[in-house]
Parts: structure tokens; sequence; C-alpha cells
């Protein structure tokens, strides 16, 4: 079933959504694509979140070494942290 929505958006929200038009051609879609695209998100980092607490039941904690060594890998591919 369909459900409307009023949001009010502030001076930076109508700018995002600007860009985001621009991308996608209608408010519409842009919100619709934008939303599930958060929510798609939000899972996957949930899942990584619950895969590491899973591994480090079974395993006990990760080691400084090891997440310093993930740290330099993350580094050389330039990922945002």
């Amino acid at each position: 079933m369909a459900s409307k929505t009023t949001i009010n958006f502030d001076d930076e929200m109508e700018a995002a959504l600007a860009e985001l038009v621009a991308l996608d051609g209608t408010k519409k879609l842009a919100i619709k694509r934008s939303l599930l695209a958060e929510v798609k998100r939000r899972r996957s980092s949930r899942a990584m979140l619950d895969m590491i607490a899973s591994w480090e039941a079974d395993e006990g904690p990760i080691s400084s070494e090891h997440l310093e060594w993930a740290d330099g890998v993350l580094d050389r591919q330039g990922v945002d942290r």
C-alpha cells in the first residue's frame, strides 16, 4: 500500500536534492533511489559489524597488529574512514 509523507527541506537539503535530480531526473525518483541506497548501505554496515562480532566471539579480539595492517591497506586504496 502506498503512503504519502511531507518533508520540509532546509537550503542544504534542497541543494542536495537538486544534485540528485540532475542524476535521476525527478524529485520523486531521486528521493526513492536515495532512500533505498541508504537502507542498503546501513544493512551492509550492520551485517559487517555482526560478522566481526561473531568472528571475535569465536576467535577472540582482533589484534592491534592486524588492525594496523588493515588500516594500511585502506590507506593505500584511498578509502575514506
